[in-house]
């Protein structure tokens, strides 16, 4: 009995180096850069939320019956514009603040924040864990660490087809609003890989995609609004001279002064105009400043 006991010395401390070799230390390893991964997976979904409502308030191209004057606020960017912002919103350090026209230049080396960087070579310091999309990546682009790409669809369904084929109608007074009103966005980005084996070749890929329903009216100020509504009013066909003329002969006429056109105005369309207040720009003295 005493002989057999004596066989199974060092069997606890041989169990301990073969856990702490298989088990333990690649737990130690794998763990922080998978809660890294996981903030990655983070960001994506925030980017591809923010594309989706980007997309619904900023318009690519001019909408329709656009007056060609000043005091109009058009949301316009285009797609790269959008696009250029995400890194500046969501993946840079903390403490910055969001700017829509950043001075300083993005760099995917100094601007990532630290939860987003790990060491990913062999002898080197922490590096940004997202993989250029270039076999010799660009560090100063926006968008050299991540693909973005947007869809927009007409609206779901019967009672959607319905409604885009009554705004079609629409079209022939000269009035259209955008019928892409299921936007739908996605952002990827792949990983880099560990330097240590079997880590070396996960080639993992992290992508977000978001879905947002909302409505194409998009008008540039008061002034748009009345070029865009004033067609479907229907006595605005009837607001011409031979008209306003007869209104002017009738208006002489002691019961008929509400006929003058300055009274009785065919087609007049009157926008709701906001307070001044509401009209001025954020961040100044009585305006959010």
């Amino acid at each position: 009995m005493q002989h057999q006991v004596n066989k199974q010395r060092g069997q606890a401390l041989i169990e301990s180096v073969v856990g702490l070799t298989f088990v333990v230390v690649p737990l130690l390893i794998i763990l922080p850069f998978m809660a890294k991964i996981g903030g990655v997976q983070h960001k994506a979904q925030q980017a591809s939320h923010y594309s989706a409502w980007e997309r619904t308030v900023w318009k690519e191209r001019r909408p329709s019956r656009l007056p060609r004057r000043s005091g109009l606020y058009l949301a316009q960017k285009s797609e790269q514009d959008t696009a250029k912002q995400i890194p500046w919103r969501f993946y840079q350090n903390d403490g910055n603040p969001l700017s829509s026209r950043p001075s300083d230049q993005w760099d995917w080396n100094r601007s990532v924040h630290p939860m987003l960087r790990h060491q990913t070579q062999q002898n080197q310091l922490a590096d940004t864990l997202l993989k250029s999309n270039q076999q010799t990546p660009a560090n100063t682009n926006e968008l050299d660490r991540f693909t973005r790409s947007h869809t927009g669809r007409r609206l779901p369904g019967a009672v959607g087809s319905a409604v885009g084929s009554a705004v079609g109608l629409l079209s022939f007074t000269g009035f259209s609003l955008e019928r892409d009103q299921f936007y739908r966005t996605s952002v990827s980005t792949d990983i880099q890989n560990l330097y240590l084996a079997p880590f070396d070749n996960l080639d993992l890929n992290v992508n977000s995609n978001s879905a947002l329903l909302a409505s194409g009216w998009n008008a540039a100020g008061p002034y748009h609004v009345k070029n865009r509504v004033k067609r479907l009013v229907l006595t605005n066909y009837m607001d011409v001279s031979v008209i306003r003329t007869a209104q002017s002969l009738l208006g002489i006429i002691p019961f008929g002064k509400e006929l003058r056109p300055s009274r009785l105005k065919l087609g007049h369309v009157d926008p709701d105009i906001l307070p001044t207040n509401r009209l001025c720009t954020y961040g100044t003295t009585n305006c959010g400043g």
